[in-house]
């Protein structure tokens, strides 16, 4: 939630400890190249970052096999603990698929969004340089296929955001679906793909830059051509970067400021999705509104 989320940022700062947030992909070079292409003026102004994550399954997400044995009545490693497993969720009976498939039902998930989509929203805050708050953000979509499993998130969700500096955050997915929508990076002088496939979910061996016709013949006279293609490099893992800072005191890669203004965008459209209606952020109160704040 976002409440937990900036507890969790301001006792980073309260105690000065070190804090790496995990989210896939976050320590891999095409980020960092993407940041220094934007810093160096390559694409011109930010106006929009886009991305995807698209899955299929024939079961449907999120159904994993339950084990019959399992429960509160289970012996030994069939044993589970419902009380302490709901933890500050809502009090229900024991029900195997809440455990099992816990990623279908909103008392402990927010389906595709917090589940997939942080590992797209994190590393962009890198790219576009520092940290930053929606300013506005809607989530929409539904459940089209799998409405036979007892789910009550969606299968099919978009986020768009739009951020106070200028640029728009659109992402697509669907659970139904598994063909993705490239990751691109959008200026007004030209454009970062980001992945070909659309699939962030891994390593990517380089990205592009290409301009566009209002950039073209600058970016040419200052790169000598018309497309660049920026190769990834070996950096430290996520670990290693998290260890070197413990040692060094320095901000790791994803630090809790960064992983909180994430999860601001993500919280933020399901809920939206959720009561039907945009939703707007109020940096000074650091809180969700229903009306745009004042300036």
């Amino acid at each position: 939630t976002i409440p937990e989320a900036r507890e969790v940022a301001a006792a980073v700062r309260k105690t000065g400890r070190v804090l790496q947030v995990g989210s896939q992909t976050t320590s891999s070079d095409q980020w960092w190249k993407a940041r220094k292409a934007i810093q160096d003026g390559m694409i011109g102004k930010l106006i929009m970052s886009q991305g995807s994550y698209h899955r299929n399954s024939e079961r449907g997400e999120w159904n994993w096999t339950i084990e019959p044995g399992a429960g509160p009545d289970g012996k030994g490693d069939d044993y589970i603990d419902w009380k302490m497993w709901l933890g500050r969720a809502p009090e229900r009976p024991f029900d195997a698929d809440r455990f099992f498939r816990f990623r279908k039902y909103w008392d402990y998930s927010g389906g595709i969004a917090t589940d997939l989509f942080y590992h797209v929203v994190a590393p962009l805050q890198i790219c576009w340089g520092e940290p930053q708050f929606p300013r506005r953000v809607y989530g929409s979509g539904g459940n089209y296929v799998f409405t036979d499993d007892g789910r009550e998130v969606p299968d099919t969700f978009m986020l768009t955001a739009d951020y106070a500096k200028g640029h728009s955050l659109v992402l697509s997915s669907s659970m139904a679906n598994d063909t993705h929508i490239p990751g691109l990076i959008r200026g007004h002088e030209g454009t970062i793909m980001m992945v070909p496939d659309g699939k962030f979910e891994g390593k990517v061996d380089f990205i592009t830059v290409t301009p566009q016709s209002v950039g073209k013949d600058a970016f040419k006279n200052k790169y000598g051509t018309i497309e660049m293609k920026l190769e990834t490099e070996p950096r430290e893992t996520h670990m290693e970067n998290f260890l070197r800072c413990v040692r060094t005191r320095q901000t790791p890669v994803l630090d809790a400021d960064t992983g909180y203004r994430a999860m601001v965008a993500i919280a933020m459209s399901v809920q939206s999705y959720r009561e039907g209606r945009v939703l707007y952020f109020d940096e000074t109160s650091e809180k969700v509104v229903a009306a745009p704040p004042k300036a």
